[in-house]
């Protein structure tokens, strides 16, 4: 985790994203500056743990491939945030 934390350390004074999702609460840190609407992928910090998100098909999806309503959320709201 040190590993983790200390190559991303410059993203901790970042302003940070809070999304409600199934009555759970999670905070992300985006850990790239310029945006695109046309983006693909996108590497987030969310919760401490970076993750990757992967467009594939119009839809949003973790590269782990596990809940795609999530990662949707989170690019619904980084693109309000954003006006993608």
């Amino acid at each position: 985790m040190q590993d983790t934390i200390g190559q991303y350390a410059d993203y901790f004074n970042k302003q940070t994203f809070r999304i409600t999702f199934k009555s759970c609460d999670f905070e992300l840190v985006l850990l790239k500056e310029d945006l695109k609407k046309e983006q693909t992928e996108l590497q987030i910090l969310l919760d401490g743990i970076v993750q990757k998100l992967i467009k594939k098909n119009g839809k949003w999806h973790f590269e782990h491939g596990e809940d795609q309503d999530l990662a949707e959320d989170i690019w619904r709201q980084i693109a309000l945030r954003y006006r993608l």
